[in-house]
């Protein structure tokens, strides 16, 4: 990848001195973010991933405005990177390299960053080093941005937008369980050894992209302690969704209101045999969670949120001392 810094300097300086809006280039990390990247490209700019991030099409269809960025791509104007564990310290040298703003998203807490599938145990890990900077700082909600608030530049919450005229329950005669694909093999094998003599398990990734399978499921078991995006979407098409009990998962589901919370994995058999009993909680719990995802995380929203977020930083320069 040659791309010359100067034409992104160029570039900042014409963008802070326009009034006018501009169609943004901006590159992403594309680290099984397909999902986020997809909502992103719904504000109509133009977004670029890298050569060696390679997009997962059983994940989501990728956008026409998402390109895999080259050298003869147009000069950029910010970075996003939504990892700060994993992902910052590549996207962050990217950005030293070709002088372009980042811009860090959020979407777990400081506790839950690590560890994050259900079986992992925390460490005594110092997290204090994942304190980054950035151009602009965005939490896809409150509690995530108070448990980072040590940090001190500037911030936005945005709550991510959920598409809930694609994710909406279908009638199935079979009751069946939905699974992130992403579930890590030691996770995914105690799951299956406590309910796959219950209901079949069906993973929510597929190359039948219009067969959704959270449409057709009744339950969806999250194998991580945070919330998902995949999460959102199963509460918006009325799956009954089953999450260990975190500060995280607690911040956004009531249990047995919009979903259920358990305290550990060996609750999750004597869960939904419970569930399978009781179907007028089951039914509640399902609509109030569609109801939840309808009045919280609307898709025009969270457009709106980042094109303004885009333009209130359109001024922004690279600064080093950020990086």
């Amino acid at each position: 990848m040659t791309i010359a810094p100067v034409n992104n300097i160029l570039r900042s300086i014409s963008k802070a001195r326009s009034d006018a809006d501009i169609k943004l280039n901006i590159l992403t990390a594309c680290r099984n973010n397909e999902k986020y990247i997809s909502l992103l490209s719904q504000t109509k700019h133009n977004f670029y991933i890298l050569q060696e991030h390679k997009w997962n099409p059983l994940i989501e269809t990728r956008p026409s405005n998402v390109q895999t960025l080259n050298e003869w791509s147009e000069p950029l104007d910010y970075i996003v990177c939504y990892d700060r564990a994993e992902q910052y310290d590549e996207m962050s040298s990217i950005s030293q390299r070709l002088h372009v703003p980042i811009i860090l998203v959020d979407m777990c807490s400081k506790a839950m960053i690590r560890p994050q599938h259900l079986l992992e145990k925390m460490h005594d890990i110092n997290l204090d080093h994942l304190n980054r900077m950035a151009n602009l700082q965005v939490y896809s909600n409150e509690h995530i941005q108070q448990s980072w608030d040590s940090y001190n530049g500037a911030s936005v919450i945005i709550p991510i937008g959920i598409n809930i005229d694609k994710f909406k329950n279908e009638e199935s005669t079979e009751t069946c369980i939905a699974i992130d694909n992403n579930t890590v093999a030691q996770v995914g094998a105690q799951i299956a050894t406590q309910v796959q003599d219950l209901f079949p398990i069906l993973p929510t990734d597929h190359d039948k992209l219009q067969n959704i399978t959270i449409n057709k499921s009744r339950y969806f078991i999250n194998t991580n302690k945070s919330i998902t995006i995949k999460t959102l979407e199963a509460m918006s098409a009325e799956n009954v969704v089953i999450c260990l009990n975190t500060s995280d998962t607690s911040n956004l589901i009531t249990n047995r209101e919009t979903g259920v919370l358990i305290d550990t994995i060996n609750d999750l058999r004597n869960t939904l045999i419970w569930l399978e009993k009781d179907n007028d909680t089951r039914l509640k719990i399902a609509q109030q969670a569609r109801q939840k995802i309808v009045s919280d995380h609307s898709m025009q929203q969270f457009i709106d949120k980042w094109s303004h977020a885009f333009n209130a930083i359109k001024s922004s320069f690279y600064n080093p001392v950020l990086s």
